[in-house]
């Protein structure tokens, strides 16, 4: 074979390999951080227990074979819209999650609510049958850094019609502990609301590090929002947090709503007296309010 031959040989190979990344980006999203996680994803049928109106849902590619199931709910509009990224909490991906996700949305934002881990304790009775692809909870309590949802971010970054530069998270209990670990530790967001975070979850054993252990990373706008009368998760554990946070010049906002319980912006997780979920739905417009306006002055 003359040189020429091999050259064009090479040339034609090369050619072929780049028609064949194109089809493959132009079936499926395709994250790059600078490092892991790298996000593939797919168009899926939503699941028939949390089939909601005029969502889409897509299956992400993990590490080890894991999957991550999410919905996508859209604004009206053409966008580019930002987007935000809905971490649940520890009972695990339920339609109160996708009712917020879709609440968000209206707001005018891409909103991603997915399966970010599988949860085996309290509240969850069992381990949320439709995350079963995701990673156990054990990988999130040894490894918060790498097990936050930072796969359902970089995903969100590659949906059309999102700006990948404005990004935030919105995270409810066990979630807003995800929720500052990713801001803390590399996701690269731009805002992060985080609704009675666990910031030293007290159902798990053992527990997964504190938030405070990274809040020197952190590198986005928080909102904390939580009850003063939580006793799942102590007002008390945000209030440290936030202090701390303070001290070395983080951008942190807080409130704090009197006599609520665990959660503010969603139903909880687990049953409450009636006094508590009083104190909650008074309460539940004005923390939506304080959360939707947070993100938009940081993504809009």
């Amino acid at each position: 074979m003359t040189r020429t031959s091999v050259f064009a040989a090479r040339l034609a190979g090369l050619i072929s390999c780049l028609l064949l990344m194109l089809w493959v980006v132009s079936c499926t999203g395709v994250a790059t951080q600078s490092g892991p996680p790298v996000a593939t994803w797919m168009l899926i049928a939503a699941p028939a227990e949390l089939d909601a109106l005029g969502a889409q849902w897509i299956k992400i590619d993990g590490r080890a074979g894991h999957k991550f199931l999410a919905a996508i709910f859209r604004p009206q509009g053409a966008g580019p819209f930002p987007v935000v990224v809905v971490l649940h909490g520890a009972a695990g991906l339920q339609p109160r999650f996708l009712a917020l996700a879709e609440e968000v949305a209206r707001a005018g934002f891409v909103a991603v609510v997915g399966c970010w881990q599988l949860i085996a304790s309290p509240p969850a009775a069992r381990p949320n049958p439709v995350c079963y692809e995701a990673p156990p909870q054990a990988h999130w309590q040894t490894d918060p850094a790498a097990n936050s949802g930072k796969e359902l971010i970089a995903a969100a970054r590659t949906l059309p019609g999102v700006r990948a530069d404005r990004v935030g998270l919105y995270g409810i209990s066990r979630g807003g502990h995800a929720a500052l670990w990713a801001a803390s530790t590399g996701a690269g967001v731009q805002v992060v609301v985080a609704d009675a975070a666990a910031h030293l979850p007290l159902r798990v054993t053992p527990a997964p590090p504190s938030t405070q252990e990274v809040v020197a990373g952190l590198a986005a706008p928080v909102l904390l929002l939580h009850g003063t009368a939580d006793r799942v998760q102590p007002a008390e554990q945000s209030r440290e947090y936030e202090r701390a946070a303070r001290t070395i010049g983080k951008p942190v906002t807080a409130a704090y709503f009197e006599g609520v319980g665990h959660v503010t912006t969603v139903e909880p997780g687990i049953p409450e007296p009636e006094p508590l979920a009083q104190a909650r739905r008074a309460a539940q417009a004005e923390a939506h309010r304080r959360a939707i306006e947070f993100l938009r002055e940081h993504l809009q």
